[in-house]
Parts: C-alpha cells; structure tokens; sequence
C-alpha cells in the first residue's frame, strides 16, 4: 500500500482522495522529495498533514517536481493531486493528508 492523499473537512469527512496503488509516492520518499519545501517531511509510514497556509508552498512543491519528473508516474501522480492542492488553498477549514502504511 502505498501513501494515499486525502482532502478532508474540518469534521474529517472526505472530500476527495487520490490513491497510490504502485507505491510511487512512497517511493519517491526515499529520494526525490528530499529538496522540496514540504513534501521532504513525508514518510511511508506515517501520516502528514496540510493546511491552507502551507498550500503555496505545497503547490511549488509539486511544480517542481513535475518539472524534474516529466513522462513518469511520479508526475501523473502528483498531477492527480494538484487539483486538491488548488481546492485546498481556495478553501477555509479543509486538511490535506498523506497518510502512509
């Protein structure tokens, strides 16, 4: 099982989630996200969290790692889970978590 991304309200229902079937996030743990602003702090086994005041710096996170990381799935990834990036920094009171294995 690999880190799945979930969007929740401030009562913690889900609002959306993106999954990570192949463990490419997990993966991407023990190397590619060690120069990023946020996402370095994520770890396959255990949990994460997000809030609206840290969602600039998570969307550069992820431009970035775009950039580097063009045509793998690493980047299909973390384009599935921009759009919650957007939605949670629009949003008062929602949390984005990776919650690992």
């Amino acid at each position: 099982m690999g880190i799945e991304v979930r969007l929740k309200g401030e009562t913690g229902e889900v609002l959306a989630a993106v999954g990570d079937p192949q463990m490419v996030l997990s993966r991407a743990t023990q190397q590619a996200l060690s120069g990023t602003r946020l996402l370095k702090y994520l770890v396959r086994w255990g949990d994460a969290m997000f809030n609206q005041a840290q969602a600039g710096d998570l969307q550069a996170d992820l431009s970035d790692l775009k950039e580097a990381n063009l045509r793998t799935p690493l980047f299909g990834l973390l384009s599935e889970i921009e759009p919650l990036v957007v939605v949670l920094s629009r949003e008062t009171h929602v949390y984005l978590w990776f919650i690992g294995d």
